[in-house]
């Protein structure tokens, strides 16, 4: 069945707090047709009695945990205009997916439109309001309302309403070979370089209980993954001029944070960072292929791209 927008959940070893998104889903006060996708991503526990135990949701099994790659295992299964995609720690607020398709309706040059999310918990306190990126290509979200309450143009952000049609031009959503980390910083990149962008609506809202997915690595391999990934776009996305130019500040500022992590007695930490860059020297022929893939899709200069880059918060942080 063709809808409007297909919910492509992500769960693993989370069966309650799928099964809480999904039911507040389907509570949803909605003019738009849409569909559920949960992909189980190789969850050991009983998620997958419980998530099937559910009618009207369409189960995607997979045998291991790929990580955000798993969303497309869903999404090619798909037949709708737009796909939301996101973590199964949510609740939707009735009308939020109407504010996301509305906006993206009226505007055509839009790729992505991301909602604020609010603590599940307490529900006055912020948990996502849109995102940073710095051109040391280290990245972070707003956990405020520093962008204000009126829809803005962000750099990335790793959940939201995306046009199907956009990730038909690369074949993806997520890099598969990116895992976790960063991977969104990449999506917000890809995005520009078609010439489309992507916004932060506020005035659409999703509760949030919090990411389980962070809790089950440890944060030296978090550490690793995001700095591994960040580096691997700066390199897959940027013009040759531009890394050439960047390349130093961008060396700069991970010898910064090293030391800053060798400061605060955080060796694993430290070397974590330095492994990410050892393992992007040693795997630069396949960063190069990649990069080859996209840079032929490219269809404006970095220029546009460097509109929403910002050191204002990578210095405050």
């Amino acid at each position: 069945m063709k809808t409007d927008v297909s919910f492509v959940i992500l769960s693993h070893n989370d069966g309650k707090t799928a099964v809480n998104a999904i039911r507040s889903i389907k509570s949803l006060r909605t003019k738009y047709k849409y569909d559920i996708f949960i992909v189980d991503n190789g969850s050991k526990d009983d998620t997958l009695k419980l998530i099937k135990a559910i009618k009207g949701v369409k189960v995607v099994k997979l045998q291991k945990n790929i990580g955000t790659a798993a969303y497309d295992a869903a999404i090619k299964k798909s037949k709708s205009k737009y796909i939301y995609f996101t973590g199964c720690d949510i609740e939707a607020k009735d009308d939020m997916l109407d504010k996301l398709v509305d906006f993206m309706e009226k505007n055509k040059d839009a790729a992505q439109a991301a909602p604020k999310y609010i603590s599940l918990k307490s529900k006055n306190m912020v948990d996502l309001a849109g995102t940073w990126l710095s051109r040391s290509f280290y990245s972070g979200t707003f956990k405020d309302d520093t962008l204000g309450n009126k829809n803005i143009e962000i750099p990335y952000i790793g959940t939201g309403l995306i046009r199907r049609s956009i990730m038909g031009q690369f074949g993806y959503l997520f890099d598969n070979s990116y895992f976790f980390y960063g991977e969104d910083v990449d999506l917000g990149m890809r995005i520009r370089l078609l010439g489309y962008r992507v916004f932060y609506v506020p005035s659409s809202i999703v509760y949030h209980s919090g990411s389980a997915s962070r809790s089950i690595h440890q944060p030296h391999y978090l550490t690793f993954l995001m700095e591994r990934n960040l580096l691997r776009t700066f390199f897959t996305t940027l013009s040759i001029k531009s890394i050439i130019l960047l390349k130093p500040y961008v060396l700069l500022m991970r010898l910064v944070a090293i030391a800053r992590d060798l400061m605060r007695l955080r060796p694993i930490e430290a070397a974590a960072r330095l492994y990410a860059m050892l393992w992007v020297i040693f795997n630069f022929n396949k960063i190069m292929k990649k990069r080859a893939a996209i840079q032929r899709m490219r269809k404006v200069d970095d220029k546009e791209l460097f509109e929403f880059f910002s050191e204002k918060w990578l210095f405050k942080i």
